[in-house]
């Protein structure tokens, strides 16, 4: 069945005519942090079928935003990674999820909730505070490192962190939704700042500023 197209001659809806479809952002954001086998794809993006990911892992291959390849620690395992091309949606994703943001507000118990999602929608607010450097955001036993370059945020696997900032979700939820602002969490001890770095320095200042 041939995927629909908004058939615009226009950037914007070349590049929905590629991430447009439903499921297809969500599978960035789950390889935004490295190379993840079939399995743990359907296990993180739950409401999925095994067709509709199947599928769009398929398209996104085709499009050269992902790739399928052999990871072999010890035994060869087939895992999906972004393309150098796919990489360059993460700063769109992370840009979704800070502006999606104030949406969390309300908490259904029918949500279903991984912690590493929580990782990008935070990095915004690491950002506007830990001016460039690499810091590793840690939430529940998730993580990830993050490189912040200006107005920008990227992830960096093997970068050296030069500040480790935690956060639990309770924490979390209540600095997405607005409810608590980032300096009034690290000054009262709810987010903790470690390093020595001038990243921790101004992650710990804006604290208290």
């Amino acid at each position: 069945m041939p995927r629909r197209s908004y058939a615009q001659y226009d950037a914007a809806a070349r590049s929905l005519d590629v991430v447009g479809e439903r499921w297809t952002l969500l599978i960035v954001r789950e390889l935004a942090f490295g190379p993840r086998r079939y399995t743990d794809l359907h296990a993180d993006l739950p409401g999925i079928s095994t067709d509709v990911l199947a599928a769009r892992l398929k398209e996104l291959e085709a499009d050269g935003v992902v790739e399928r390849r052999t990871f072999a620690p010890s035994a060869p395992v087939r895992v999906y990674d972004l393309t150098d091309r796919g990489r360059e949606l993460v700063p769109v994703v992370m840009a979704l999820a800070a502006w999606g943001s104030p949406l969390l507000a309300e908490h259904l118990s029918t949500d279903a909730v991984r912690h590493h999602w929580y990782l990008l929608p935070l990095a915004e607010l690491l950002r506007q505070t830990a001016g460039d450097g690499v810091v590793e955001l840690r939430v529940e036993g998730s993580s990830c490192r993050l490189r912040f370059e200006s107005w920008r945020a990227a992830v960096v696997p093997d970068a050296t962190p030069e500040a480790v900032v935690t956060v639990s979700q309770k924490v979390a939820d209540e600095l997405l939704a607005g409810r608590l602002a980032w300096g009034d969490a690290v000054a009262d001890g709810q987010v903790a700042v470690d390093g020595s770095s001038a990243v921790a320095a101004r992650l710990s200042v804006g604290a208290a500023a």
